[in-house]
């Protein structure tokens, strides 16, 4: 079965998060969701919980931190959100991910601010 990894963090949009990920589950694609942390590795997080956009809180499957392998996925989803989507990009992980998934010819969506 297809696999996707999909980002959110404090700042991402809702809507951008939930429909991808919604759409992806419905063609059949095996999603899992991992919450980039905009907090200080220093500081232990009780879940990995993003408080989005417009307040809505959503809880992720696991911290990036804690995916065992996010390269094994077969593509890769950038959600926008203003604040989200700078978290996501000043993230070292996650420019390491998105430069090994393009180098690789995966699939690497990136919505809205999340480009």
């Amino acid at each position: 079965m297809p696999s996707a990894l999909i980002l959110i963090a404090n700042g991402t949009e809702e809507m951008e998060f939930v429909i991808p990920y919604d759409t992806l589950v419905r063609a059949g694609i095996s999603c899992t969701s991992a919450l980039v942390n905009d907090i200080p590795d220093t500081i232990p997080t009780p879940s990995p919980v993003a408080k989005c956009s417009r307040g809505v809180k959503i809880i992720a499957d696991k911290d990036l931190a804690d995916v065992e392998d996010p390269n094994s996925f077969d593509a890769l989803i950038i959600p926008g959100g203003a604040k989200g989507a700078e978290t996501l990009s000043q993230d070292k992980k996650v420019q390491d991910l998105i430069r090994t998934y393009l180098e690789k010819d995966k699939v690497v969506g990136m919505i809205c601010a999340g480009k």
